[in-house]
């Protein structure tokens, strides 16, 4: 067993997304979780939680996959979610949770009003909103009464894990300690069973080779995507150089017209000054003399770029299909152009 990852796992606790799914798996640690999160509902019993369910909100949308999903006695929704890292996308993250989850509330030929209700949950390794709270409860409002809240019912909330503000009530406080990692009451009901199904988590071996295969794919995809940045990256680069350069060339060709422009003021001065006209056609021929010497450079530079793309994604496996489509759309390249970089 590779020994990083031996001591991921044994140092891995519920801030880690698997570790918080399997726990959260246990019917009655889920139930005393949603009553400490939502006390006021008075949950009484729930449907056994299911990990990694999964929702598309039409055939062709981009499917969601829920960590914890389940519902309630009197048909509430329920979607629990453990945020490792802050991908700067969480309102729109959680506005595709809701729509997901709250699909499930209506039953077909079902009135409105009678739609259960559905909350999304989420438990965040940081501020997701920067404002330094410990929960954020969101519901939609008036914007001209703010104060208004819209009884739609959808409820998001959401916990900063990190914050020390103890804002919420001593039992919440208590899973939020747990999920930190700091110090916690060890007569609490719910963290003793969070410490017992911690330790029979980290004794499945079905689930600990898993979490290795997992963790390993994890990285590999994160190699993959930091080469595929790089390669984006160096072709912003080519094409901001590109562009610098057909600024430059733009730039030119006005000086080329307003010298054309002074030759043709020239040629309506004739009888006045020869000597001008001469000298302004001098002017004219050395400009585009200079012209074509930058056209003839750019184009190098658009061949060697085009090309060190080409080199770039052949060596991250990309098909030779998608790397032409890629090439010919980037550098708005005619198809006898595209023959002729791959005929190379």
């Amino acid at each position: 067993m590779n020994e990083f990852l031996r001591k991921k796992w044994e140092m891995a606790g519920l801030a880690d997304d698997y570790i918080f799914n399997k726990v959260m798996l246990d019917y009655d640690i889920c139930l005393e979780v949603l009553r400490r999160i939502l006390p006021d509902l008075h949950i009484k019993k729930i449907k056994l939680p299911n990990n990694q369910q999964e929702f598309a909100v039409a055939p062709d949308a981009k499917a969601v996959r829920f960590d914890i999903y389940t519902t309630d006695e009197q048909g509430n929704h329920y979607d629990i979610e453990m945020q490792v890292a802050d991908h700067h996308n969480i309102a729109k993250r959680i506005r595709y949770y809701q729509t997901a989850s709250s699909m499930e509330a209506y039953d077909k030929g079902q009135p409105y009003e009678q739609a259960d209700d559905s909350y999304v949950i989420f438990f965040c390794n940081f501020d997701p909103f920067q404002l330094g709270q410990q929960r954020y409860v969101l519901h939609k409002h008036i914007d001209e009464i703010p104060e208004q809240i819209i009884e739609d019912g959808q409820t998001d909330i959401l916990f900063n894990v990190p914050s020390l503000r103890h804002d919420v009530d001593p039992k919440m406080q208590a899973f939020l300690d747990m999920i930190a990692q700091r110090k916690v009451e060890a007569t609490d009901p719910l963290v003793v069973k969070l410490k017992e199904r911690i330790a029979v988590v980290k004794r499945n071996r079905k689930w600990r080779s898993e979490y290795m295969r997992r963790s390993v794919y994890e990285m590999d995809q994160e190699m993959r995507e930091k080469k595929i940045r790089e390669g984006e990256r160096k072709i912003r680069d080519g094409k901001r150089e590109l562009l610098e350069g057909k600024r430059e060339l733009q730039k030119s060709r006005r000086e080329i017209l307003e010298g054309k422009n002074e030759v043709q003021k020239g040629k309506r001065e004739i009888q006045k000054s020869k000597r001008e006209i001469k000298e302004g056609q001098d002017r004219l021929k050395e400009k585009e003399q200079l012209i074509q010497e930058r056209e003839q450079k750019l184009h190098e530079n658009q061949q060697t770029i085009i090309k060190t793309s080409i080199v770039a994604m052949r060596e991250l496996n990309i098909d030779e299909t998608t790397i032409k489509k890629e090439i010919k759309e980037k550098f708005d390249l005619s198809d006898k152009e595209i023959k002729d970089y791959f005929a190379e």
